[in-house]
This record gives C-alpha cells, sequence and structure tokens, in this order.
C-alpha cells in the first residue's frame, strides 16, 4: 500500500510540476492550424516538358473536427519565408497573407511561374551553398488568422511541397502540422505578435528526432535537413547545435554533431568524422538518433527530413536504318563506321548488299558495249547513348514524443 501512495504521490508532483496546459504533443498525422514546410528553394528547372519551380506548394483546407462551417466564409492565412542565418546569423523573412475557403486549395510557388492559385512575394536572398545545385535555403510557415491578421485556432491545414533537384527528378514532402489548444474559431494570439508552440496557443513540438538512413557510396549522397522553430526572424539568432548518433546493422556506434542556424542542410560526409559513414566501411542501412537540440543551454525544437540524392547513367539504345549505294570500284570494302559524339557509343550491325551492273556506254543498234559493277547495302546499327540521371527521394524524421516549449517570433 505504501509503494502505491509513493507512486501516486509521484505521479501528482510530476503533474503539477509544469503548467496544466503543458504535455501537449502535435500529432503530426492531423490538419493543423500551423504548417510547416521542411525546405525552400528558388530558381527554375528546365525539364524535357518544360520550365518548373525549384519549389511548389499546395495548402488545403478542411473543416475542422466537431466544427459547423456552413457559416465559413474565407478562411485567412499568414506566411513566413524564413531563411537559414547568414555570416551574421540574422535569418531573413518575408511574410505575406493567403486566403481560401473550406475545402479549398492553395497552388503556389517561389518563382510564381507555372500552375498556380495565387503569385506570392519572392523568399529573401536566402545564403546559398556553392556546392549544391539548387538556390538559398530555408523553410515556410503558415497558419490560421482572421481577417484582422490575428491568430486563430483551426485545425484545418494540411499541404504539400514538391522539390526539383534536377531536371528529371523531383521529391514531395508533407508539411508538419501543428493544432492549437482552445477551440475552434477562438483568438489565441495578436497580429504580429509570437506564436507560443507552449501549449498556451499551440501544441508542443520535440527537440529530439531519429530514424533509419542511408549511407554513402559513390555517387550516392545522404544529407540531413533540420530546422527549429525557436527563430526571431530578421535578427540575429543562436546557433542550434545537436549530437548525432550514428548505428549500423551491427548496432556499431559512430558519433558526430552539427550545428545550424534557424535552418540547415548537411550531407554525411561533410560532418566531423563523416568519411566514415559509407557503405564500404561502416554499413548500407542503419538508424540515426539525435540527441535534444540546444541554443547555449536552452532546449529548443528541432525538426527534419532525410534526403538521399543519387547518381547513375542511363544507357538508351536507338537503331539507325539507312542505305547507300556505289558504281565501279567506289565501293571497294565492307567495313562501317559511325562517328558518335562524347557519351554515344556506336556500333556496326547489319549490312545486307545486292551487286549488279549498269551500262556505262551505249550504242544504238548494237546495245551496252560498256558496264560498271553496282552496289547496293542496307546498313541497320544500333546506337547507345549513356545520359547522366538524378534520382531523389526523402522522408521525414520520427521524434521522441517528448515536447520542447518553443517561440516563434515573426518581424
Amino acid at each position: 500500500m505504501k509503494r502505491l501512495l509513493g507512486f501516486f504521490f509521484v505521479i501528482l508532483a510530476l503533474g503539477t510540476a509544469r503548467p496544466a496546459f503543458a504535455w501537449q504533443l502535435n500529432d503530426s498525422e492531423e490538419p493543423g492550424s500551423v504548417l510547416v514546410f521542411p525546405r525552400v528553394h528558388t530558381g527554375t528547372v528546365t525539364a524535357p516538358d518544360g520550365i518548373f519551380p525549384r519549389t511548389r506548394f499546395e495548402i488545403s483546407v478542411t473543416c475542422p473536427q466537431n466544427f459547423d462551417c456552413s457559416g465559413v466564409g474565407t478562411v485567412f492565412l499568414r506566411a513566413h519565408w524564413v531563411c537559414g542565418g547568414n555570416a551574421s546569423n540574422v535569418c531573413q523573412e518575408v511574410d505575406f497573407n493567403l486566403q481560401t475557403t473550406i475545402n479549398g486549395t492553395i497552388n503556389f510557388n517561389t518563382e510564381n511561374i507555372g500552375p498556380r492559385t495565387t503569385n506570392v512575394p519572392a523568399p529573401p536572398n536566402c545564403p546559398s551553398d556553392p556546392a549544391e545545385e539548387e538556390s538559398g535555403g530555408g523553410y515556410l510557415i503558415v497558419w490560421v488568422t482572421d481577417a484582422s491578421g490575428n491568430p486563430v485556432a483551426g485545425d484545418a491545414l494540411l499541404g504539400d511541397e514538391v522539390f526539383r533537384g534536377s531536371s528529371l527528378s523531383a521529391q514531395a514532402y508533407d508539411a508538419i502540422p501543428i493544432q492549437a489548444v482552445a477551440a475552434t474559431g477562438t483568438q489565441i494570439g495578436v497580429a504580429g505578435g509570437p506564436l507560443l508552440f507552449d501549449g498556451s496557443m499551440y501544441k508542443e513540438v520535440t527537440g529530439t528526432i531519429f530514424g533509419s538512413i542511408p549511407y554513402q557510396s559513390t555517387e550516392k549522397e545522404t544529407s540531413l535537413i533540420l530546422l527549429t522553430l525557436d527563430v526571431q526572424s530578421n535578427l540575429p539568432n543562436s546557433p542550434t547545435f545537436v549530437g548525432l548518433n550514428f548505428y549500423n546493422e551491427g548496432e556499431q556506434l559512430i558519433s558526430t554533431a552539427t550545428n545550424f542556424t534557424c535552418w540547415g542542410k548537411v550531407d554525411l560526409g561533410s560532418l566531423p568524422g563523416g568519411q566514415n559513414l559509407n557503405t564500404d566501411f561502416f554499413g548500407t542501412k542503419g538508424l540515426v538518433k539525435s540527441t535534444g537540440a540546444v541554443q547555449g543551454s536552452t532546449p529548443v525544437t528541432l525538426l527534419g527530413v532525410v534526403e538521399r540524392e543519387e547518381e547513375f547513367t542511363l544507357p538508351v539504345v536507338g537503331e539507325v536504318i539507312g542505305t547507300i549505294s556505289a558504281v565501279g570500284g567506289l565501293f571497294p570494302g565492307s567495313s562501317c563506321t559511325v562517328s558518335s559524339s562524347s557519351g554515344v557509343s556506336p556500333s556496326c550491325a547489319a549490312v545486307s548488299c545486292t551487286f549488279g551492273t549498269v551500262c556505262q556506254l551505249f550504242i544504238p543498234f548494237v546495245g551496252c558495249v560498256v558496264t560498271a559493277p553496282t552496289v547496293t547495302c542496307d546498313i541497320s546499327t544500333s546506337v547507345t547513348n549513356n545520359i547522366g540521371i538524378t534520382r531523389e527521394w526523402g522522408y521525414p524524421f520520427f521524434n521522441d514524443s517528448n515536447p520542447v516549449p518553443t517561440t516563434f517570433v515573426p518581424f
């Protein structure tokens, strides 16, 4: 009995150690009042079927559960492009408004080209990695507001983004939803004010991530895309530090760490000791588990996705058929030569020739007195063109269900 009472008082103490609204974790599988799109890159990609924006977004609005949407007209949204930190650790930001309706969908992109339902301001000139094809780097956060821009509870948002890393490849990510804690339609903040992910405005997000991960090999690169919501837009921010523990199939461990400001992308080979995270030395696939992300000594939120980029050559074989003719010794050999450009492998396959004669001197009433041999050849040959292909795919990390209070400060 004493043990039961002791256990009861421990639980009671834990329950009263934090405010009554705490310990409410977001559900990544349900619509939210906030959406976080984990990556934004600017620029365009030229594909065989046209020119496309590097990144495009879709947001749909559904009716919140147990709510009568018959009287709802316009649904107002506030959005912020958020850059990774520059040399001064300033995370640049550009904000804009969006509108739609219940069961409506907004389709937009960074370049305002192609199919879309609305135009939006261009993202800031986010810092770029010269080693990467894509320009800039950051994320997009969107939340429900009223007509005056005040945040309101409305767990109705869901969305996705499509990122084109090359002309022949693309990958898609679901937006990360975060739910409000108040009843639908309740004003939970003020226009221009901070967004509190601490259980008072919105549910909390975690500061630890983990997931399966493919290790690197020749022409196959794995990258981690990491972000935090602990951001002061257009102001200097503290870097976020996080430890990373990598395990292979046999549970062997390689520990390393990284840091970023607001948003960052790092490939495994660029991590300290990351040259060992490859299929030759370590393993084909394994597990990565982060430590709790911190800014200084303060725990902060951590969200992320895995990106995989694989380069390979695709042989494309085509057949060429032609006919050549010659007269009188002008076709003495039986060899075939096919010229090629770089990356093209030709071969001479089959030749079918017909031999005959042709009259060179005809005398009336006498007939043909001089003839010459002729040959007509049908040639078929195959040509192999080696085309470089980039294949990309990605997926989100899991979290440890341990919430971390956080504040996003718009500018």
